[in-house]
């Protein structure tokens, strides 16, 4: 009997832990709200000729194209140089007029196309391009 009597204790705390609702684990709170914020994503947006020169000149990226990859600076005069990871040292032209931007590597084609914001990265032509910051 006694042996009935813990089984069926036992199988009463189980179903009523069952049931419980809310959230479970561990929370942790910032003076009563979420430590961790509700992140909302960023509207994907192209940048026009005058932005584009705001956001990449005098500054260093990490860029990854379907043919290399590695860090690419800026200059005002339209040139940029880069630093490949297979390929090595070298430099560029870039321009961009209203909703185009174009860039040559080396001596590679002309490649153009939009150039957009996703937040946390710029899509330039063919390139993906994070910044570095210091």
């Amino acid at each position: 009997m006694r042996g009935f009597r813990l089984t069926a204790i036992v199988c009463v705390a189980a179903a009523l832990a069952a049931c419980q609702s809310g959230p479970k684990g561990v929370r942790i709170v910032n003076n009563g709200s979420s430590a961790i914020p509700q992140q909302q994503g960023v509207t994907q947006h192209n940048l026009d000729g005058s932005q584009i020169g705001g956001a990449i000149i005098g500054k260093t990226f990490q860029y990854t194209r379907s043919d290399g990859n590695g860090f690419v600076s800026y200059n005002s005069d339209g040139s940029f140089d880069y630093q490949d990871d297979s390929r090595g040292n070298g430099s560029g032209r870039w321009a961009a007029a209203g909703s185009q931007y174009c860039e040559i590597w080396g001596n590679g084609p002309q490649e153009c196309g939009v150039f957009k914001n996703t937040g946390d990265a710029y899509f330039a032509a063919n390139s993906r391009l994070v910044e570095m910051k210091n």
